[in-house]
């Protein structure tokens, strides 16, 4: 199922190409390029509402294609204004060391009971 012209948004990040507004399993809104492609990694149907859903394709628990769905590549992986995240001098390639987490401050003093 191909999206109709109305369907696509320009893209968020301002490159200007079209892209399909998608709600992955976790309720988060992500685009992907408005044509289905074959090395895509996310299964792209609609729903009964009409909205348009979005599921990984990747992992070792993810279900395979079903007929109704198709495949799309994310639109961060074609981008041309994507930014690529630096790394950090200093640091092991694997990220940022954990931090202990704070409690947060009080906002307001503690009463005392006179």
């Amino acid at each position: 199922m191909i999206p109709t012209r109305h369907e696509l948004e320009l893209c968020p990040a301002g490159c200007g190409q079209l892209v399909l507004m998608t709600t992955t399993e976790h309720g988060r809104r992500m685009p992907v390029d408005a044509e289905p492609h074959e090395i895509g990694n996310q299964a792209v149907y609609r729903d009964a509402p009409g909205r348009w859903r979005s599921r990984s394709l990747d992992g070792a628990d993810a279900r395979p294609l079903d007929p109704w769905e198709h495949r799309y590549r994310p639109h961060i992986a074609t981008c041309p204004r994507r930014t690529v995240q630096q790394p950090i001098p200093g640091l092991p390639a694997g990220g940022r060391p954990r931090t202990r987490r704070r409690a947060p401050a009080r906002r307001y003093p503690r009463w005392m009971p006179r």
